[in-house]
């Protein structure tokens, strides 16, 4: 999105929030990119916590079982790394949509 802001110029200056947030993230991931990672990893523990109830050999139910505690560490680490980029682009848009105060 972009808006026109008024600079101590005199001239008008637009703003791509867009840019703004990548220029503040640098390389670190969007917030929808991350839930689109943590979502699949959703998926794709429903599915080895399916093959683990289908599993007859212990040894396929420990990798199984493995697998699901280290995916599901992985599930927290992403939600909160989404929550923390959400928080920082909705600051950016806040701070480029605030009102100036007058003077």
């Amino acid at each position: 999105m972009r808006r026109e802001t008024y600079d101590e110029f005199d001239d008008f200056e637009e703003i791509d929030e867009e840019a703004v947030i990548e220029q503040v993230l640098g390389e670190s991931p969007r917030a929808n990119e991350l839930r689109l990672l943590r979502q699949t990893l959703e998926s794709r523990r429903e599915l080895l916590r399916r093959n683990l109830t289908q599993a007859t050999d212990e040894k396929e139910r420990d990798r199984y079982t493995a697998r699901l505690r280290e995916i599901t560490k992985q599930i927290a680490v992403l939600k909160e790394e989404e929550a923390v980029t959400d928080f920082v682009e909705k600051s950016v848009r806040f701070t480029l949509h605030k009102p100036e105060e007058e003077a």
